[in-house]
């Protein structure tokens, strides 16, 4: 192979792989904390080279407590403070001060409308449109 072809190649990897990382390590942001539970978030792009990419939003929720729980919950997206999406209920089961976030929890939500550029503008809001929690023996 040609070395120049070669070195062209790693450098094009190393340079993806670097921009995926730091892509990954962005700080989620504090949204909701109760005495159970903390509620973080973070935007991010669906597709990575997307011109104009529909956005992800990842939640990470944490157990605050010294107990298992049931955490049942929505995401609500708002124009100009009216709801034009709430996601299905979703409900987690989290041991003492276990997280979970993003993919890896099923905790990523979109719209299809919703842009990048979108979450940027004044009349874009999302919150967590109700919530409850449960104290349970054991999460299955």
């Amino acid at each position: 192979m040609n070395p120049i072809a070669l070195k062209t190649g790693i450098l094009i990897f190393v340079l993806l792989a670097s921009h995926n990382l730091s892509d990954a390590q962005v700080a989620y942001q504090e949204h909701l904390e109760t005495d159970e539970v903390l509620i973080e978030y973070r935007w991010q792009k669906e597709q990575f080279f997307a011109r104009n990419p529909h956005a992800l939003l990842n939640l990470q929720v944490t157990n605050l407590t010294g107990e298992h729980m049931v955490i049942r919950f929505a995401v609500g997206f708002y124009r100009d403070q009216q709801l034009f999406f709430e996601s299905e209920a979703h409900e987690i089961c989290l041991e003492p001060g276990e997280s979970l976030r993003g993919r890896r929890g099923d905790l990523r939500f979109k719209a299809e409308d919703i842009r990048m550029d979108i979450i940027e503008e004044d009349w874009f809001d999302w919150d967590i449109v109700w919530h409850e929690t449960e104290q349970v023996d054991v999460c299955d």
